[in-house]
C-alpha cells in the first residue's frame, strides 16, 4: 500500500486524458459494464453537473499504473441553514444509471479498496460530510472491502437494499430459449404474435450501425408520445454517449404496424450484453396483446441470434421483465457520515425520518 498514490479529478478536460486507461482498467476489471465506461459517465457528467456538483474523481496509482478508479461527485445538499457535502456516484440520480462500482485491477481490490478508506479519513477528510452510494452489485470487491475498513475501525455505515435487476442469460439458439419458457409463455407469445399479424404488417426492424442520428430521434418522439414523459435530457445523454462512443453502443428497435410505430426499445451495447434502457410502447393499439411483452421477445430472439449471452432488463420489478429472465443481480447502497456536527445531524435526521414512516403505516 506504501506504493499506492492518490490524483484527484476535478474538471472535464483533465477527464478527458485518462480515457484510453480508464476503459482499459475497466476491460481489465470484475466491474465491466456499460455504465462504468468512461463514455457513459463523461456524457452524464456533460449533462447533469451543475454548480452544486462538483467533480471528484478520485484515481488510484501503483507506479505509474492506473489501479483503481473511484467515479465520484461531490453534491451539494442544503437542509435549513446547512449545506451538506456528499459522495455520490457519477451517473446518479437522473439517468438511471445501474451497476455502478469503483473498478479496480484484478489481485489489487482489498488494497485499493483499504487505501481509498485512509485516504477519504485521512488527507480527503476536509472535502466532504458523508457518502452515500447506490446502486452497487451485492457482489462487489469494493464494497466488501471498503466495509469491512469501516467496521475495523469501529465506525458507523448504514447499508441497505438498493435495487434489483432481472437478467436473461441467452443460449446457443432461439429454439433452445424457447423451449426453457413455461408452456403458458410459449403459448401467449405465439398466440399474440398470430393476433398481430391478422391485425396487420407487422415488422420488427433493428438500427445498430450507421447513422442513428433519425432512428434516435424516432425513438424519443414515440418514447415523449406514448410514455408520457419528456424526454429531452436522455434524448441529450444518448446522443452524447453516441458522439462519444460511436453507433455500435446503442441499438434502436421498433416494432412497426401498417407502416406506424407502435413500440420502440433502446438497448445500450456492451461486450456480449445488450441492456434494455428504455421502452415506449403504444398501449393502445390493441387490448387482446401485450404488445411489449410480445416485443421484447422479438428483441431476445433477435440478441440470440446476433451471438449474444446476455439480455440485461435492468432494475425495476415490472412483472413482464420476469416473464423472460432466469436470473438476477441485487444492488447495494450505503450511508457512511463523517463525525461532524453537519453529517451527524443530518443522518439522523434521515433516520428520524425513516422511523417516522415506519411508525405511520
Amino acid at each position: 500500500m506504501s506504493d499506492y498514490r492518490i490524483d484527484i479529478i476535478s474538471n472535464l478536460n483533465d477527464w478527458a486524458l485518462i480515457r484510453e486507461p480508464w476503459n482499459d482498467l475497466l476491460g481489465k476489471s470484475a466491474s465491466n459494464n456499460v455504465f462504468l465506461t468512461w463514455e457513459w459517465l463523461h456524457s452524464w457528467a456533460d449533462c447533469f453537473l451543475h454548480d452544486q456538483r462538483e467533480l471528484f474523481i478520485v484515481v488510484v496509482y501503483e507506479d505509474e499504473a492506473i489501479v483503481g478508479i473511484a467515479p465520484w461527485y461531490i453534491r451539494k445538499i442544503t437542509k435549513g441553514i446547512c449545506t451538506i457535502r456528499q459522495i455520490e456516484f457519477i451517473g446518479t440520480p437522473e439517468a438511471g444509471s445501474d451497476y455502478l462500482d469503483v473498478p479496480m485491477k484484478k489481485g489489487r481490490e482489498k488494497g485499493v479498496a483499504r487505501f481509498l478508506y485512509d485516504f477519504l479519513l485521512g488527507d480527503g477528510r476536509d472535502r466532504w460530510d458523508r457518502l452515500r452510494l447506490e446502486d452497487i452489485p451485492s457482489n462487489s470487491l469494493f464494497l466488501l472491502h471498503f466495509l469491512n475498513r469501516i467496521r475495523e475501525k469501529g465506525k458507523y455505515v448504514a447499508v441497505g437494499e438498493s435495487s434489483f435487476c432481472p437478467v436473461s442469460i441467452l443460449p446457443l439458439t432461439e429454439e433452445e430459449f424457447i423451449a426453457g419458457l413455461s408452456t403458458k409463455r410459449r403459448e401467449l407469445h405465439r398466440r399474440h404474435l398470430k393476433i398481430l399479424n391478422k391485425l396487420d404488417a407487422i415488422e420488427h426492424m433493428t438500427f445498430s450501425s450507421g447513422n442513428l442520428e433519425q432512428p434516435i430521434k424516432d425513438f424519443f418522439r414515440l418514447y415523449t408520445e406514448k410514455a408520457g414523459r419528456p424526454g429531452d435530457d436522455l434524448h441529450r445523454l444518448i446522443r452524447k454517449f453516441v458522439d462519444k462512443r460511436g453507433d455500435e453502443s446503442v441499438q434502436i428497435d421498433f416494432l412497426s404496424a401498417g407502416g406506424e410505430y407502435i413500440g420502440g426499445l433502446l438497448h445500450l451495447m456492451h461486450r456480449d450484453t445488450l441492456y434494455m434502457y428504455l421502452m415506449a410502447i403504444d398501449k393502445t393499439y390493441s387490448p387482446k396483446v401485450s404488445i411489449g411483452n410480445l416485443f421484447v421477445g422479438l428483441c431476445i430472439g433477435n440478441a440470440i441470434r446476433s451471438g449474444l449471452s446476455c439480455y440485461d432488463f435492468l432494475k425495476g420489478a415490472e412483472e413482464y421483465k420476469f416473464h423472460w429472465t432466469n436470473c438476477g443481480r441485487r444492488s447495494s447502497s450505503i450511508l457512511f457520515p463523517q463525525r461532524n456536527l453537519v453529517a451527524v445531524c443530518a443522518t439522523l435526521a434521515d433516520i428520524a425520518r425513516s422511523a417516522a414512516k415506519l411508525l405511520l403505516r
